[in-house]
């Protein structure tokens, strides 16, 4: 099992704002995107050892082994939040 989690931390910050503005109910939640980044980093840590991908809360974290055991996670925007979120500009 690999010892330590590399998070890409580009992308968890920018999925966090993302989804801080396009997921509604996150906002109920949380006051800024930087705890939902923090969500989304112990999210990472409880299920991204034993996960490959795992979503939860408009977000997508995704793990995969790199060198020297160590796991890499990053995060995106899900299809659902990025789809409703969209549909309220298209009709």
């Amino acid at each position: 099992m690999p010892n330590e989690l590399i998070f890409d931390d580009y992308c968890f910050e920018k999925t966090a704002q993302a989804v801080f503005i396009m997921n509604d109910s996150i906002r109920d939640i949380y006051d800024s995107w930087e705890e939902v980044r923090d969500l989304m980093e112990t999210m990472a840590r409880l299920y991204s050892r034993h996960s490959n991908h795992f979503g939860t809360a408009g977000f997508v974290l995704t793990g995969f082994d790199g060198v020297g055991g160590k796991r890499h996670v990053t995060a995106s925007v899900s299809s659902h939040v990025a789809l409703l979120y969209a549909s309220k500009f298209t009709g």
